[in-house]
């Protein structure tokens, strides 16, 4: 603790992987040396065998039936439970599945109870628990001892086993989190992250808990710190367990950075005036040994060292210092108060000296907001505030003038470039106008001489065809005169006689048979009679076709 700047350290000790009473999963070597604590290292049912074992060479009865098994009736035992008779206060099992018939006056029904519970019947003691699971247990002779990942099977021939609970070592519940307290600028304190896990088990004695172990779970990039005597231990992240009752709980505390914004006491400036700061602080804790060996968490080991840092810098600046504005270039004002800077480098350097006492490394500590406090703080915030509206407002009305101003500069150049639009699109019309008027008379000029020319082509054209035409029909005349010349003489009158004679068969009826003949009765004149008759009919039938 710090009392009146006076620091206490208690012996403080590095980080250790195990230490009695801490972090002990196994079973004590005293609890394994009971004669009839056996030890799951197969199933449940090999460790019934073993203890049956133990206790036959001791002579001390035996706690398997030896009961037949039945096809029906009595007892019914199913697989994976264990039934239990009462001879004499002392248990006698079955672990085989089957029916059992009792003929024995001395045996009486307990019950059926299932293997992967946890069993405490007659001074018989059997538990299991999982991967993630560990049993708080207590011995005959009363000593607290945690198993996990297997379980064990016992019998109290003196006193008995007793399992106090089971614990999922990596679901403690939300119920038994441990959150950072951050507090806020209202004074109020609100939850931060969680720091850590940790759970109680405890037993009653009288009408009184009584804590035999408690489970932790570390989150990564954080650490446990717990204390023997006048010792400090360190456990890293994972999972712990305490069941050594000289060794307590001090907290829970991470090791990455972390920020807090809370309001300071008020600080008194060179006349009188109270001044009271909103600061960020942000920091991480280095050696968390250290830090609670003098106090329980940073923030409380951080308080009076800012709060005094704050009271020696503000004691030197006046209350204008603090509400004055600066105009640091341009157009539009930038308010800075000036003792910000001394602020940091007086102030800053002053708690990071004293966080290092505490194993805290101080990253940053900067101002958010301040305020005046009292009535005559109140009066002199707000001239100091009708003064900074002023310099607003005027600032306001210069930068308006300004934005009218090039405003209009702007308009004039938009007027111009306009105009220079206007003009550069007249000249690309002209231009367009002229080439097309121009593109125009070419085709005109191109197609009067193409009318032309194809006029010419057509009238030499025609002449060639009337020549080409006239020397065929003179060609033509030429050859039916030299034809006419050729003919014998008198033939051409009986070809004419005989296209007659043609044209006047074609007139008969169809099937008409026809005879044409002369006076003539010579055999010539016959055979002619006849052939013109056969020709007459071949030319019919052709006709037709």
């Amino acid at each position: 603790m710090s009392t009146s700047g006076i620091t206490f350290k208690a012996p403080v000790l590095a980080a250790v992987e195990k230490l009695e009473g801490t972090d002990d999963w196994s079973v004590p070597d005293a609890v394994k040396s009971n004669q009839y604590f056996v030890e799951v290292t197969t199933s449940l049912p090999d460790a019934f065998r073993e203890l049956e074992t133990r206790m036959r060479q001791n002579n001390d009865y035996h706690l398997l039936t030896q009961k037949k098994q039945r096809p029906f009736g009595g007892k019914c035992v199913e697989t994976g439970e264990v039934g239990v008779w009462n001879r004499n206060g002392r248990p006698v099992i079955a672990i085989e599945a089957g029916n059992y018939w009792n003929f024995s006056l001395r045996h009486s029904w307990e019950g059926k109870f299932s293997i992967t519970a946890p069993i405490d019947v007659l001074g018989l003691t059997t538990c299991l628990v999982g991967q993630s699971e560990a049993a708080v247990v207590m011995d005959p002779a009363n000593r607290i001892f945690v198993i996990r990942n297997s379980g064990f099977a016992a019998y109290g021939s003196q006193g008995r086993f007793k399992v106090i609970d089971i614990v999922d070592t990596l679901n403690l519940g939300d119920q038994h989190a441990h959150y950072e307290v951050r507090p806020t600028s209202n004074g109020q304190s609100t939850k931060g992250p969680i720091l850590g896990w940790k759970r109680d088990v405890a037993i009653t004695v009288g009408h009184s808990p009584i804590t035999v172990a408690t489970f932790f779970l570390v989150p990564a990039n954080n650490v446990l710190i717990l204390q023997r005597g006048n010792e400090l231990l360190l456990l890293k992240a994972g999972q712990h367990v305490i069941t050594n009752p000289n060794t307590s709980f001090r907290g829970f505390y991470s090791l990455g950075e972390r920020q807090t914004t809370f309001r300071t006491q008020p600080a008194y400036t060179v006349e009188g005036v109270p001044v009271v700061l909103n600061v960020n602080l942000r920091y991480r804790i280095a050696d968390p040994i250290l830090l609670t060996a003098n106090y329980n968490d940073a923030f409380t080991a951080l308080a009076n060292p800012a709060q005094t840092a704050v009271n020696a810098v503000v004691s030197r600046l006046s209350y204008q210092q603090f509400m004055r504005a600066q105009k640091v270039g341009g157009d539009v004002p930038d308010h800075v108060e000036p003792w910000l800077d001394a602020f940091k480098s007086a102030c800053l350097t002053d708690l990071r000296h004293q966080a290092e006492t505490y194993g805290i490394v101080v990253e940053s500590f900067d101002v958010l907001d301040r305020e005046l406090e009292g009535a005559l703080g109140k009066d002199l915030e707000r001239q100091s505030e009708q003064v900074l509206r002023n310099q607003v407002q005027a600032t306001q009305i210069e930068l308006q003038n300004h934005i009218a101003t090039e405003t209009q500069r702007g308009k004039l150049q938009i007027a111009k470039v306009e105009a220079e639009q206007k003009k550069t699109q007249a000249d690309a019309d002209f231009y367009v106008a002229t080439k097309l008027s121009d593109s125009k008379y070419y085709e005109v000029v191109k197609a009067a001489e193409a009318q032309a020319e194809s006029s010419e082509l057509r009238t030499q054209q025609d002449v060639k065809n009337t020549v080409a035409i006239a020397e065929a029909k003179k060609k033509e005349i030429e050859l039916v005169g030299t034809a006419y010349s050729h003919v014998p003489e008198g033939h051409a009158q009986k070809m004419q006689l005989s296209v007659f004679e043609v044209e006047k068969r074609k007139a008969l009826p169809e099937r008409t048979i026809y005879f044409a003949g002369e006076t003539s009765e010579t055999h010539q004149d016959l055979i002619r009679a006849g052939l013109d008759t056969a020709t007459g009919f071949s030319l019919a039938q052709n006709t037709k076709k």
